[in-house]
């Protein structure tokens, strides 16, 4: 008995504290935030309930996952030479895995190409090897292997090699990782789609994401082409979490990739990079394996814990845009990740 009122308890704190969370958050100028905790859903300010939402980099995790899938398979090398698949990259020491993990050395595309204004991107449509193409145009960040650094290129790069290993769009991989872990409300955009499919809440960027005093815009409607294959996907925060939970658990990928996935170098005193997944250390002990995301209009967290809690939340604003300490706003998300999955 007494280690079910205990349970209950536990249970009790956990939604009253999680909703607490989200509404400091709108309170401090966010206009709105989804969340989804073990099976709830949570909405707060101008947010639907589990609305779909861009969720930014979170794709990696999704395209990370169809390469190992390739990997299981036999067709694709993980510690093999990258430019076998993608040819345009001529140094052959660069692997699949490095690319996966960030440890290539490929130098970022995004300022590049004006990423930071979205009047610069909002309705052009980039191919994927014109991304590809500015980035080698730079010279490398570094040595293949030599260190961690994160690098929206190296997954225009997995885009690239999944296309040219199944000889079909990207989409159709990412959608067979969909439909595995049974989601309803994601998808793949197609090309030049710029709207969202879904109920969803109308997002919000900075004119210029490097200057802090520039006007706010209405970036619901974008062509996600400038992202691609590092950051195109829409979802909803009960999809994200429940992605990751079964990942987890083994339901999309066989433990052998699931284990090479989840192989990590450090990033700093909190988390550690597998390959397109994240370990974030929790304050009650262990860690979430999951993923970040950010695009004009949203910022995104989403992962799960070995024992099976899952949870996600999206900012339907990238902190920062109204005038809030992009920091501060990053580590409430944070908090509310960590609440979720301790079941504090």
């Amino acid at each position: 008995m007494r280690c079910e009122v205990i349970a209950v308890a536990a249970v009790t704190a956990l939604a009253l504290l999680v909703p607490q969370q989200l509404d400091q958050i709108v309170a401090q100028g966010t206009p709105g935030v989804e969340a989804h905790v073990n099976g709830r859903n949570e909405a707060r300010g101008r947010a639907p309930v589990n609305g779909q939402v861009r969720i930014g980099s979170i794709t990696k995790s999704f395209v990370a996952t169809a390469t190992l899938q390739l990997t299981a398979e036999k067709k694709v090398e993980l510690d093999g030479p990258v430019n076998r698949y993608v040819p345009h990259i001529k140094d052959s020491r660069i692997t699949v895995r490095q690319v996966l993990q960030h440890t290539s050395g490929l130098p970022d595309y995004v300022m590049q190409i004006g990423v930071p204004k979205i009047a610069d991107v909002r309705d052009r449509y980039f191919a994927p090897h014109d991304l590809l193409d500015v980035a080698l145009s730079q010279p490398p960040s570094f040595q293949p292997g030599e260190k961690y650094e994160y690098s929206n290129t190296n997954y225009v790069v997995a885009g690239l090699l999944i296309q040219k290993v199944t000889g079909r769009p990207v989409g159709e991989a990412i959608g067979e990782v969909i439909s595995k872990a049974g989601l309803k409300d994601t998808y793949w955009p197609n090309q030049g789609e710029q709207s969202i499919r879904g109920r969803h809440a109308r997002a919000y960027a900075l004119s210029d994401l490097t200057d802090p005093k520039s006007t706010v815009v209405d970036a619901t409607e974008l062509d996600t082409s400038q992202a691609w294959a590092s950051g195109a996907m829409v979802s909803t925060p009960q999809d994200v979490a429940k992605f990751f939970r079964k990942l987890l658990a083994g339901e999309i990928l066989a433990k052998p990739q699931l284990d090479e996935m989840r192989k990590t170098i450090t990033v700093d005193e909190r988390s550690a990079y597998g390959l397109g997944l994240e370990a974030t250390k929790l304050s009650c002990g262990g860690v979430w394996w999951g993923h970040g995301g950010s695009i004009h209009g949203w910022g995104s967290f989403g992962g799960a814990t070995d024992g099976g809690n899952h949870a996600a939340v999206t900012l339907t604003a990238l902190p920062g845009t109204f005038g809030d300490d992009p920091a501060k706003k990053f580590q409430q998300m944070f908090d509310v990740m960590d609440t979720a999955l301790c079941k504090k």
